[in-house]
């Protein structure tokens, strides 16, 4: 019997450890084990026994009612009496989970949790089973709704320096409640900021302190990949550390990301660029839909070090041509214009110094092919809930292995907006005797919804740019298409390309898979898109949408490459004129010497 006995005690410790939040061991007065501490814990229950799920996991509808039982365990050998309460939950600042505090008002799931006893008396090495009930509102929201039912248990206690505190220990179990409807698993990058800090070393590298906010706008909890790129002016790529996986994320909350890079050589200005690749939580459903997402931002890295050394050089060269036209002129009988050789001296050195500025600074690090060739815009008359197709008429250039597609117009901001981030090439398919086809994830609205506008206006350009690196900004070649709304919701004029019969009468999308004809597509429950079955591979089953090999397809993001570009376009012709000028007062003091 002793041994049995132990066995089951045993095995209700393991079934505690399944649940997320685990047992608190702290001491406290009453109820003490051998060890002189608390130890009490709590898990889901039949309305006789403990059963073996690790969490509350319902789906229901709006005005549904659930009723369930939770079990709270004594482990000590005196007996407790522990507070029992339903709360919100939280994402930490680190990306765990967990439950506010007793004090905080709950107002989700929560508040919608009755339990019969808000105070519970187990006995020693005993437990005790407590009913509740879940209601969900009529007008709740459809997605995800997480909280927790605590015990806790309050004692007194006293911190190091022998003063009266109160301890409050709290165990529970998770509650994830799913409200049908339409769901909508999407993730946001905001406040992308990188801090360069220099070294003393002219030639050497310096390092970049990344830090951007990761946020849930959707209404399902998901997980995240996450990806962080530095580059410098030059192009060459520093080393970030690894960061880590995001576990758990739920709707609404964020958590703020921190990532050093090394290696950055600072070249006037560089970019960061951070992706973010949603994954469903362990044990979660594969979501029809998770779209990855892509920022990409322009930071400031000055060289001061190697500008103090041109300084320091362009002295040097005023100072001897200044003591040699000093010497000369003692020794020279014939009189020189005092006013050529300053000019010749300060030319010299403003040669020498903007010069440097010219190849190091000024060189534009987005020169963007000017050949842009035409866009396809299918189907070139529909609404701002139709979904489009995006097909170039010629191939990328060869050394292109990726692609980024952006929409600007009344509403978007001045650089434009990503409608598709930056992808392999191979994600979509290339039609025959024309270029890649790219169905956008979203619709329009989806679009103007995210940049913050409802009504769509005037005339909105597509531009896909062939790049060849999966963090360049150098664009091989650009696809241009335009579409224009007349109506508040209708679009029309959409470009036409006169592309080859067989790309237009079967265009190939990513996988290889066939888009469902104008007029003909599906719509899922989310107002999204569905395509047609696979072609290839024979797994494709209809209403499916294909996942490309990098895991998501691209979503909105924000830009700033085009402000760099006019930036350092502008920086590389102020020094050329420098330059020019300065060799022209060189000239001119040479000329002035000979007469």
């Amino acid at each position: 019997m002793i041994t049995t006995s132990a066995r089951r005690i045993a095995a209700v410790l393991a079934a505690c450890l399944l649940a997320v939040l685990p047992a608190t061991h702290a001491s406290a007065d009453g109820g003490q084990g051998s060890s002189g501490r608390t130890t009490f814990g709590a898990q889901p229950s039949t309305a006789k026994k403990p059963d073996t799920r690790p969490n509350f996991s319902y789906g229901a509808t709006p005005g549904a009612v659930v009723k369930d039982h939770i079990a709270v365990f004594n482990y000590g050998t005196k007996p407790l009496t522990l507070r029992v309460y339903a709360q919100d939950a939280l994402t930490t600042a680190d990306g765990g989970f967990d439950l506010f505090a007793a004090k905080h008002r709950p107002t989700d799931v929560g508040s919608w949790i009755k339990l019969r006893k808000n105070e519970v008396k187990v006995p020693a090495r005993s437990r005790a089973i407590v009913p509740f009930t879940l209601t969900v509102p009529a007008k709740a929201t459809p997605g995800d709704h997480t909280g927790g039912i605590v015990a806790s248990l309050s004692a007194a206690g006293a911190d190091k320096k022998g003063n009266k505190v109160a301890l409050d220990q709290r165990v529970g179990a998770r509650v994830y409640l799913r409200v049908a409807g339409a769901l909508t698993p999407r993730l946001a990058v905001e406040d992308l900021r990188t801090v360069y800090d220099g070294t003393a070393n002219p030639f050497g590298t310096g390092t970049a302190t990344v830090t951007y906010t990761v946020r849930n706008t959707g209404n399902v909890r998901l997980a995240a990949h996450q990806t962080v790129g530095v580059r410098d002016g030059l192009g060459a790529a520093a080393e970030v550390a690894k960061l880590r996986d995001l576990p758990e994320l739920l709707p609404g909350d964020s958590v703020a990301v921190t990532a050093k890079a090394t290696g950055v050589l600072p070249a006037f200005r560089g970019t960061t660029s951070v992706t973010i690749d949603p994954e469903p939580v362990r044990g979660d459903v594969q979501h029809r839909l998770l779209p990855r997402v892509t920022r990409t931002e322009a930071f400031t890295a000055v060289p001061w070090a190697f500008l103090t050394l041109l300084l320091v050089l362009a002295a040097a060269a005023v100072t001897f041509v200044l003591i040699r036209r000093r010497r000369r002129r003692r020794t020279d009988s014939v009189p020189v214009r005092s006013a050529s050789r300053p000019k010749q001296a300060v030319g010299l050195a403003a040669a020498t110094l903007l010069a440097a500025g010219a190849v190091v600074g000024g060189t534009p690090v987005d020169a963007r092919a000017a050949d842009a060739g035409k866009l396809a815009v299918t189907p070139a008359k529909g609404s701002d809930t139709q979904p489009i197709t995006l097909t170039a008429e010629a191939p990328c250039p060869a050394k292109t292995t990726n692609v980024i597609a952006r929409v600007t117009g009344a509403g978007f901001p001045r650089g434009g907006q990503i409608v598709v981030g930056n992808a392999p090439l191979t994600t979509y398919g290339k039609v025959p005797g024309a270029g890649p086809s790219i169905p956008l994830t979203y619709t329009m609205r989806d679009y103007a919804s995210t940049a913050g506008f409802t009504t769509l206006s005037g005339t909105y350009t597509f531009t896909v740019s062939c790049l060849k690196g999966p963090f360049e900004t150098t664009g091989l070649r650009d696809f241009r298409g335009s579409l224009r709304f007349a109506q508040k919701s209708a679009y029309r004029d959409g470009t036409e390309v006169a592309l080859p019969k067989a790309a237009a009468s079967s265009p190939v999308t990513a996988g290889g898979t066939a888009p469902t004809a104008p007029g003909q597509s599906g719509q899922s429950s989310q107002g999204l898109p569905v395509p047609a079955p696979t072609e290839q591979g024979g797994t494709g089953a209809p209403g499916a949408v294909p996942v490309p090999a990098n895991g998501a397809q691209a979503a909105v993001a924000q830009e700033t490459d085009s402000a760099l570009t006019a930036w350092s376009v502008t920086g590389f012709g102020v020094c050329l004129l420098a330059l020019a000028t300065g060799v022209a007062l060189w000239v001119r003091g040479r000329r002035a010497r000979s007469e």
